[in-house]
């Protein structure tokens, strides 16, 4: 299978941004026109990269056809292409979804694109100097997004951002000066070949754990994580921005982990810490998920537990947990992105982002109520919606292991934490004024809905489309799934019902507290401390 056409992998990169900066000076309404027909090509250019990668083979490119080694190299493969098309679609149904809102003009909408550029040249770059770059360029987008409305909360939660992200990127930036010391290149490929002949491996681990550090830091993993619910959950960043965030630019993080640790392979093996610590971090994500007031918040924490979750199948070892961590950072991009933009729907229509104070929202907007809930049972693991195929891939990889009890844990915090959500989808509605009706953003929403319930139904060949390995995935939908997800939630509902409600006090208590810019720098040191030791008793 080929496409008729398939551009230049930079222009993947340089379209979005070149766009936006030529045609910056044309009318708003004009201006966001173009822009769409730009994602309308963006999405051509990902599915046809996609395709020529997934049925023909990779593709590299070296810039201005410099040699191999100095050139700006561009790599589409099994790993990157997926992400690619992941982003063009992404991208596209959250330009689609807020093209009527009111912070679109014309600044946001370059920022947006100057965004997809950056996200776009870090799935592709071959260069680890030029993931870098990229990584501080898309830093201080988000930044500004995130203030973009300049209320003073946001502002201070996007000044921490950036200051804890630019301590991360300092240790990057060492362990990346120090690699090509002693290796001589900064070709991903080149590196992985240099390290392999090294006769001292001991001599890596330092830049090994200066890299892997910052990484995890933008992986949110625990416990690093500090700025993720600030950024995605800040309470005036628009939905779109949220969305993006969670949806598609903290996977570079995870991105990075899985091809580093291809790099890296030579020398050092980090599977088993990284499994720890993907556990780890789902757990804490969860529990802090579940002492949320706001909503954003309770989805912002999620996104940490959902990421721990996928480093932690990505780390058992067995190559069916693997493809099912790599489905689920889609499936994740699918339902915490529709998560996010329905609850600026419902925080809008409402008036409040506090879930005891929203009830009734499938009677008040039925769409994007059902919308909402399709997220839910994609993110809970329900039978036939999405989550359910990656997560039981995930499993699949645990038989017989102690580790498939930590998933059921997971799983259940999961199930906790939405059963407390969900309350505001229920009940009468808070509100008797006329609803806002926007049949536009409805449908997007119903789109976003339908995608999760087809990811879970034909999650099995979509595996097998996306990556090629093939897995019967029909134990996923087997009465003992059924019965133990029934369970969980029934479970769910009781603990919620009558702990969770009942230690209020406690709740509260931790919902007050949060990591403050010192406290992230001791726990930055402190996690390059734990893996270097690792790295140095491993080789």
């Amino acid at each position: 299978m080929t496409m008729p056409f398939v551009a230049p992998l930079y222009l993947l990169v340089l379209l979005p941004v070149t766009v936006a900066a030529f045609g910056f000076f044309l009318p708003r309404r004009t201006y966001q026109f173009v822009l769409l027909l730009t994602n309308i090509v963006m999405v051509y250019l990902s599915v046809a990269t996609f395709v020529e990668v997934r049925w023909g083979a990779e593709i590299i490119e070296y810039v201005a056809k410099w040699q191999e080694g100095v050139a700006i190299k561009l790599v589409a493969d099994h790993y990157s292409a997926p992400m690619v098309l992941l982003s063009g679609l992404f991208f596209f149904g959250t330009f689609l979804f807020s093209t009527r809102a009111s912070y679109m003009d014309k600044v946001f909408l370059f920022l947006f694109m100057l965004l997809q550029s950056a996200i776009f040249g870090m799935f592709l770059s071959g260069d680890i100097f030029n993931i870098y770059v990229l990584l501080e360029l898309g830093m201080l987008t988000i930044a500004i997004l995130i203030m973009y409305k300049k209320e003073k909360q946001a502002v201070y939660d996007a000044m921490l951002y950036i200051m804890m992200n630019f301590i991360a990127m300092a240790f990057f930036l060492l362990g990346v000066g120090y690699l090509y010391r002693t290796t001589g290149v900064l070709d991903l490929a080149m590196l992985e070949e240099r390290l392999a002949m090294l006769e001292s491996p001991k001599a890596v681990i330092l830049p090994y754990a200066m890299i892997l550090t910052a990484v995890s830091l933008k992986s949110a993993l625990l416990p690093l994580f500090g700025w993720l619910p600030r950024a995605h959950g800040a309470p005036s960043a628009p939905a779109i921005v949220s969305a993006i965030l969670s949806g598609v630019q903290v996977k570079v993080g995870v991105y990075l982990l899985v091809r580093l640790a291809d790099v890296f392979a030579p020398v050092i093996d980090a599977t088993p810490f990284f499994l720890v610590i993907g556990f780890l971090t789902s757990v804490v994500g969860f529990m802090l998920a579940v002492a949320q007031k706001d909503i954003k918040l309770i989805l912002a924490y999620h996104t940490v537990s959902q990421v721990g979750l996928i480093v932690f199948g990505l780390n058992l070892g067995t190559d069916v947990a693997f493809w099912g961590g790599m489905y689920h950072i889609i499936n994740h991009a699918l339902f915490k992105g529709l998560l996010f933009l329905t609850a600026g729907i419902i925080i809008e229509e409402y008036g409040t982002r506090y879930y005891s104070e929203i009830r009734g929202v499938l009677r008040r907007m039925p769409v994007v109520g059902l919308a909402a809930l399709a997220g839910v049972l994609g993110i809970t693991g329900a039978p036939f919606f999405n989550g359910s195929i990656s997560k039981y891939f995930i499993q699949q990889g645990l038989q017989g292991n102690l580790g498939e009890l930590g998933l059921y844990i997971i799983n259940f915090g999961t199930i906790l934490s939405f059963v407390k959500y969900s309350t505001i989808l229920f009940g009468k509605p808070t509100l008797e004024t006329q609803p806002q009706r926007d049949p536009f953003v409805a449908v997007i929403s119903a789109v976003f809905g339908l995608a999760i319930l087809a990811g879970g139904i034909f999650g099995g060949p979509a595996v097998a489309l996306i990556y090629g390995p093939e897995y019967a995935a029909r134990g996923a939908f087997g009465l003992d799934k059924i019965v133990t997800f029934v369970l969980t939630l029934a479970l769910g509902v009781v603990v919620y019902r009558y702990i969770v409600l009942r230690i209020g006090p406690f709740l509260a208590a931790v919902r007050e507290f949060k990591f403050n810019f010192n406290q992230v720098t001791v726990f930055l040191t402190g996690f390059f401390v734990v893996l270097l030791t690792y790295a140095y008793f491993v080789v």
